[in-house]
């Protein structure tokens, strides 16, 4: 049975390195055929949302990656749901369809991961 690794996006998707590193990391791990999930929480819920245009701080949208992950076998995506609406945003605002948790739902994945990368 594979590894599975959950991959923690806690920080906005711009002004810090971590959702560019975690991005990188989830593809670089992904050649590896492990059981990989992709956990948004706090501010990375921002990381999906759509239309970001991140071009006056001379960065691309990070956003529309996520969701080409799944040619790197990743196809589980969680999104912390309190987080999601504490900043005022709802599944439709997102870049792509995520299976949204509450706290015991985050605390369970979470649990279930023998691995714990958090960015």
């Amino acid at each position: 049975m594979a590894q599975k690794v959950a991959v923690l996006m806690r920080k906005a998707p711009y002004g810090s390195v971590y959702t560019a590193e975690g991005l990188r990391s989830i593809m670089g791990i992904g050649v590896f055929e492990l059981d990989i999930s992709v956990i948004f929480v706090d501010d990375g819920v921002y990381a999906l949302v759509k239309g970001q245009n991140p071009a006056a701080l001379d960065m691309k949208p990070l956003g529309d990656s996520f969701p080409m992950l799944s040619e790197f076998g990743v196809t589980r995506f969680y999104v912390h749901e309190p987080s999601l609406r504490e900043r005022g945003l709802t599944p439709a605002d997102l870049v792509m369809e995520a299976e949204l948790l509450d706290d015991e739902g985050v605390a369970r994945a979470l649990k279930e991961s023998g691995v714990i990368l958090p960015f």
